[in-house]
């Protein structure tokens, strides 16, 4: 039986969360006629864009590594806000995607927004139906949407 336990990112943690933002946004650039270099340089300077622009529109949030039995597997970034948990950014390595981690993950902030009765609000890119259909299969609906991005909510139960 594997162990999912989640710990907040440390500096030394960068290697493997560049790796895996690497993994997962590196193939968008395939088809891109460009170097590896150029393509390595890409991938680096928008993950620290992400990094950077996740840190300042969300200041009081919690980045966290998710470790599958001690190793690193993905990452899960949060932010308890007025009214709101927000779901910045959750993300698992594509070795081990459709292992149900991801599920496991929504599933304990789902527990944690529903002790706080409170939703959990998050966007996914328009462009990334598979991100879409995993939120939607942990309950989450479109409650609004723009050109680039569906805008998703998750509300828990009212307890009676």
């Amino acid at each position: 039986m594997s162990t999912l336990a989640v710990r907040p990112a440390l500096p030394q943690d960068e290697i493997f969360l560049y790796d895996l933002y690497s993994a997962i946004r590196g193939p968008e650039f395939a088809i891109a006629p460009i170097s590896a270099t150029q393509k390595e340089h890409l991938i680096r300077m928008q993950f620290q864009a992400q990094m950077s622009a996740y840190a300042q529109m969300y200041p009081n949030s919690c980045y966290h590594l998710v470790l599958l039995d001690g190793k690193p597997a993905g990452r899960l970034w949060f932010a308890p806000g007025d009214g709101e948990f927000h779901l910045v950014d959750i993300a698992v390595h594509p070795k081990l995607q459709s292992k149900g981690i991801g599920t496991v993950l929504i599933q304990r902030l789902q527990q944690e927004a529903t002790k706080a009765r409170l939703p959990i609000r998050c966007s996914v890119f328009r462009f990334n139906p598979g991100s879409l259909r995993f939120h939607q299969r942990q309950g989450f609906s479109i409650v609004r949407e723009d050109q680039t991005h569906y805008y998703l909510e998750w509300r828990p139960v009212p307890l009676l």
